[in-house]
């Protein structure tokens, strides 16, 4: 379905005037070659290619590892203060390709051997970038692929298990030697398209992190629904990363800028920048870790498609214009809308136990989620001040009302900034729709519910009611408790601000800030969850929240209960004895699991709501 672009009113808001690209990418892929058969480029020529990179991320993904490119990448990268991505080519043995595992794993040994490979620069490797496609779709496994639709397990009657067997035996040996033997604790990964991790789902247990690219422009999508295509991709991966006790990156995805191919709907500058501004939109909301393609265009080649991906012009290394003028914003707030003791809620694309939701985007109350729900982002709204606008973090979709002043219908929709229909004030504790039709959020106790139990929420003429007052509270100001699994003891501060575990008391509640990703205490205010290092055995302490600080970033996974660090991928908050620490993530230690529930009180001084906010704004 075309629908508007989830940013367009931002690309051409007040701030137009003065257009230019407001955030980073995460990561960027980078292409080492300086033609169409290979060869390496120069180190003035990678070296200004990193400065220009410089500007706009602060990580590189490269795919090879022939010994003497690879010592100018991560060279050239620390004299320009970006961090790497390592990978090897690898393939899956048949006629007409061969397996270079042996020669990549000894270069990179060589670089491990010399220093020049360390925890401090590289920030993780993948053993193989799509062989399992190059194997499975486009070579000899195609046969099995397509005739065989279900999941492959590894004792699978007649399976072709060629391809999973050879990425699961370089991914053994190049853990061996590098966790075991080296204690190198950056992630090993499989990287490949999502549908080779969903056809093969022993990956997802076998990978410190699910590495998946996604092409939604392969797909005949046009532009601008191309980020929703993505995202709802991503949310299936994400849910069978969570039961597998993993995180998850993309490690490609991008829009070409030009070319042709029956596949591809629209490849131009102005739909390359729609998926971007888009995308990058997402990732802000959703905190998704992309490896963005590509960094440059190609200076070689004939595919037009295919060199046209880059966000930077290969000769000027300038943003391309239309990249250039992308305006993200500022990040939306996170926030969970009460009213009779419930929270409002709209259901998901993908289900936790592993299966496709028919009621994706569909609104409705139920009681907030506690424990390892799998639903907690079905309660998490986020509150853009700009666009006043309700995005359901579950979703990727906006609130939206739509009717006349006789009868006005509630439902979600994708996201149109400018559309009167999603906009939305906090006056008085209602939520009111902004169309002039002075309808609002309505959810009664007695109405009778939807087939399957839950409340209906629904508009009605704005009375000021019972049925419409709200309790519109910031994630930042909403205590919550992480409690071990036995459920009597809980993540706390000392007196003098340690963080330990104890029984419940005042120490023990924490604010989640599921878009900040931050974990502060509400006892020692403004200290914030830090582990410093990505190792084994890091204690966990408290210091002052910083916004920007990588080491204060944490995801609670609903599925399992582990707390993931966000930056140091594959390590989960544990307790050994009562010192809370950062250990390699695992799914079956006890230590690691946690419950979360929150600790519902009626906004005061020190939980101030947005509405309160709002009407003190409006007034």
């Amino acid at each position: 379905m075309k629908v508007l672009s989830c940013l367009s009113f931002l690309a051409a808001a007040a701030f137009a005037s003065v257009a230019a690209l407001d955030t980073k990418f995460y990561a960027l892929n980078y292409d080492t070659r300086s033609n169409e058969w290979g060869g390496v480029k120069t180190a003035a020529v990678m070296d200004a290619d990193f400065a220009a990179l410089k500007k706009v991320t602060d990580v590189v993904r490269v795919y090879s590892m022939n010994l003497g490119t690879t010592k100018q990448v991560l060279s050239l990268a620390a004299k320009n203060n970006l961090k790497v991505w390592l990978g090897l080519w690898t393939e899956i043995p048949t006629d007409k390709l061969k397996d270079t595992f042996e020669s990549e794993f000894a270069n990179l040994k060589a670089l491990v051997e010399q220093g020049l490979v360390r925890n401090d620069n590289v920030v993780g490797i993948h053993v193989s970038s799509e062989a399992m496609f190059r194997y499975y779709i486009q070579g000899p496994g195609a046969g099995y692929y397509n005739s065989n639709q279900g999941p492959a397990e590894t004792n699978s009657t007649g399976a072709d298990l060629l391809g999973l067997n050879t990425v699961l035996d370089h991914l053994h040996k190049a853990r061996a030697y590098l966790r075991d033997v080296k204690k190198l604790t950056f992630p090993l990964v499989i990287t490949d398209v999502m549908d080779m991790y969903a056809k093969f789902p022993v990956l997802y247990d076998e990978v410190d992190v699910v590495g998946g690219n996604q092409f939604s422009m392969w797909e005949h999508a046009a532009a601008v629904d191309g980020a929703h295509i993505t995202f709802q991709r991503f949310q299936e991966e994400q849910v069978r990363a969570k039961r597998a006790g993993h995180p998850i990156v993309i490690h490609e995805t991008g829009w070409s800028s030009g070319g042709e191919n029956p596949m591809v709907a629209e490849a131009s500058p102005t739909a390359q920048a729609q998926f971007a501004k888009d995308f990058l939109k997402l990732v802000q909301r959703q905190n998704i870790k992309t490896y963005y393609f590509s960094s440059f265009d190609l200076g070689f080649g004939t595919n037009e498609i295919e060199k046209t991906f880059g966000i930077h012009n290969v000769t000027t290394r300038q943003l391309k214009p239309d990249i250039a003028n992308i305006t993200i914003g500022k990040a939306p707030e996170a926030v969970r809308l009460y009213i009779h003791g419930v929270a409002v809620k709209v259901e998901r694309h993908w289900n936790p136990d592993n299966t496709k939701n028919d009621n994706f985007g569909r609104l409705y109350a139920d009681a907030p989620s506690s424990g390892k729900s799998g639903i907690l982002d079905d309660e998490i709204f986020l509150w853009d001040d700009a666009t006043k606008m309700l995005y359901a973090k579950s979703a990727d979709v906006c609130l939206d009302a739509y009717g006349d002043k006789s009868h006005q219908t509630v439902h979600t929709y994708y996201c149109q900034p400018g559309n009167v229909n999603q906009q939305w004030s906090f006056q008085n504790a209602n939520i009111a729709n902004q169309n002039d039709a002075n309808w609002c959020l309505d959810v009664d106790m007695t109405r009778a519910k939807t087939t399957d139990g839950k409340l209906v929420v629904e508009m009605w003429p704005c009375a000021g009611n019972q049925n419409q007052f709200y309790d519109i509270v910031k994630a930042t100001e909403d205590p919550v408790e992480f409690s071990r699994a036995n459920g009597t003891t809980f993540l706390a501060t000392t007196v003098s601000g340690a963080v330990t575990v104890a029984n419940q008391s005042s120490s023990a509640a924490w604010f989640y800030d599921p878009v900040g990703q931050h974990i502060a205490s509400q006892s020692s205010k403004g200290l914030c969850l830090d582990a410093a290092e990505r190792q084994n055995g890091t204690k966990v302490a408290l210091t002052t929240c910083n916004a920007t600080s990588l080491t204060q970033r944490w995801v609670y996974n609903d599925i399992t209960g582990q707390l993931h660090h966000d930056h140091h991928l594959n390590f989960c908050l544990d307790v050994v004895k009562n010192d809370v620490s950062l250990w390699t993530c695992d799914k079956t230690k006890q230590e690691q699991l946690w419950d979360f529930t929150l600790v519902r009180t009626k906004p005061t001084a020190a939980v101030r709501s947005v509405h309160a906010r709002a009407r003190q704004d409006t007034n």
